[in-house]
């Protein structure tokens, strides 16, 4: 199982890349990309994939550059879910579905700008690594779904996310009937954000990025902090939390270039 020996070395921008294990991560100055490494099983998730995600993450998180992180499927998948050769051979027990979803969960708090570049199948586990992402960009020959129910399974933790994107009906109706969809009812529902050719999915990607970033770090980073608590919590707590944030924001750097250049503009 999974992709012990691959070793792949390929060039971009000049500078070697070593593509290794079952996740890896790709780096281009500000940016870096998570990219799922199992592509003869679409990148279907087993413990290398799970600890390789959490390895990957680990990377991330030590460096204070990253602004932006891309997570992607090497092949023509983003990925198919569960190893179901896994499942089915015992090797995957709860520990396991614990150890994913905390993975997920570092995702999903990264401080860095979060985008899910998905061609092919985003399915059940894959799926969940997508919502945990910030931004979700598909091309139109995606497909999106959580089968877990027909292996007799609940699928993760998105049964917490999915309701969020997507309202508790149209949830429902995912998880309990484990059907598919096609990226065009995904991005109606507001399962994606943008659906885009293969050909230009990189270039779209890389504009959007590039817009959101140019705003101030400091409140982006709180601004997504309090979207994603404000479903975790009461109104009274993330007022509190709002107000803790805010302050931090008014004291930061970037909120006094922001002033300044405001002044500027009005001086002239």
């Amino acid at each position: 199982m999974g992709a012990k020996g691959r070793h792949k070395v390929s060039k971009t921008e000049g500078a070697a890349i070593t593509r290794t294990g079952a996740v890896y991560v790709e780096k281009r100055g500000n940016l870096a990309e998570l990219v799922m490494n199992r592509p003869e099983v679409l990148n279907a998730e087993n413990w290398q994939m799970a600890r390789d995600f959490h390895a990957a993450l680990d990377e991330i998180e030590k460096s204070k550059d990253f602004r932006a992180v891309i997570v992607s499927g090497e092949g023509r998948a983003f990925s198919s879910g569960i190893d179901l050769k896994a499942l089915s051979a015992g090797e995957l027990k709860i520990d396991w579905f614990r150890h994913f979803d905390e993975a997920i969960r570092r995702l999903e708090q990264l401080d860095a700008l979060t985008v899910a570049k998905i061609r092919g199948y985003a399915i059940g586990g894959g799926l969940q690594v997508a919502l945990g992402c910030d931004l979700r960009f598909a091309t139109p020959e995606a497909r999106f779904g959580l089968p877990a129910v027909l292996e007799a399974l609940i699928p993760g933790m998105g049964t917490y996310r999915l309701p969020r994107f997507i309202g508790l009906g149209r949830a429902r109706r995912m998880v309990l009937t484990g059907e598919l969809m096609g990226a065009d009812e995904a991005l109606q529902i507001g399962l994606v954000d943008w659906v885009v050719p293969e050909e230009k999915l990189d270039e779209t990607i890389g504009s959007v990025i590039a817009g959101t970033l140019a705003g101030s770090a400091t409140a982006r980073g709180f601004a997504k902090r309090l979207v994603t608590e404000s479903f975790e919590s009461g109104f009274e707590e993330a007022f509190e939390r709002y107000l803790e944030y805010q302050q931090h924001s008014l004291g930061s750097d970037d909120h006094t270039r922001a002033m300044a250049e405001y002044r500027r503009r009005k001086s002239r």
